[in-house]
């Protein structure tokens, strides 16, 4: 077997409302771990691919994909990604979801927060990480796919298109993979990671050992208490200061220039 195609983020533009709606169809068959970022955390993938063959289901006459944000987290992870998997399948396709760059940033803030994985406010979070701006240079991240695979073979949407013209922006996704749309089930009511009122795990629990996984079995409730994250959950969206907003604007705005190029798409309301 070989993986067809990969939704590869960007992170905080709806992926993963996307890999539910795409793992709904009976033509696709989804890698049993969402996002196994085999591609950018295997030190040898060759030795390890029947490894990661093993994490789909192999029975099935399908179409496989897998969802790794991290192949668009340019320069951090694998430097190259994009070579790697073009050894593996040069002819994979991708999808890329891209979105207004300040709001992505905001909500890749919230995430970062909620998870424990930051201590700080929003002003000190994007002076101090790179991640939180260089995530969504979506043309930075994304041009290397498209040299290497050709343009025909990366498919890019906008989170806004996703959220408020679904049915048009599936039948992209369809043809784009030549699927028959009508397999797509109940994508209207589809929406995951809510910002706003949503609850993350703190990323302490990411990996239990023996004991905690007994606990979780056994005493789900207690768990449940335990584990509560609520005092870091966010009641409304932060409110950058106008000199955030505006050092956001600036460093996105050769990238926005470049994405347009790309899509052909007006962008003009991401530059405010």
């Amino acid at each position: 077997m070989l993986v067809n195609f990969m939704l590869i983020g960007a992170q905080k533009c709806g992926t993963t409302t996307l890999h539910g709606i795409l793992e709904s169809h009976p033509s696709l068959s989804p890698c049993t771990i969402k996002e196994p970022q085999f591609f950018c955390t295997t030190k040898d993938w060759r030795k390890e691919v029947d490894a990661y063959h093993e994490k789909f289901d192999q029975s099935a006459d399908s179409i496989f994909f897998e969802s790794s944000t991290t192949y668009t987290f340019l320069p951090t992870r694998n430097i190259g990604v994009w070579e790697d998997i073009y050894a593996y399948n040069p002819d994979m396709k991708f999808i890329y979801v891209v979105r207004k760059p300040i709001d992505a940033v905001i909500s890749r803030y919230m995430h970062y927060y909620e998870r424990g994985l930051i201590d700080c406010t929003f002003e000190e979070a994007i002076i101090n990480d790179r991640v939180f701006i260089d995530f969504s240079r979506y043309f930075t991240q994304i041009s290397p796919y498209i040299e290497r695979f050709g343009r025909d073979n990366v498919l890019v949407l906008d989170f806004h298109d996703l959220n408020n013209e679904r049915t048009a922006t599936l039948k992209e996704v369809a043809s784009f993979l030549d699927i028959d749309f009508s397999g797509f089930k109940e994508y209207e009511s589809m929406h995951r990671n809510i910002s706003v009122g949503g609850r993350k795990p703190n990323m302490k629990f990411d990996n239990l050992n023996f004991s905690q996984k007994l606990l979780k079995k056994f005493f789900p409730a207690y768990w449940d208490r335990v584990t509560r994250n609520s005092e870091r959950g966010f009641k409304e969206k932060p409110k950058p200061s106008t000199k955030a907003i505006t050092l956001i604007n600036t460093m996105m705005r050769p990238e926005i220039d470049g994405l347009e190029s790309i899509i052909n798409k007006d962008l003009t309301g991401w530059r405010t």
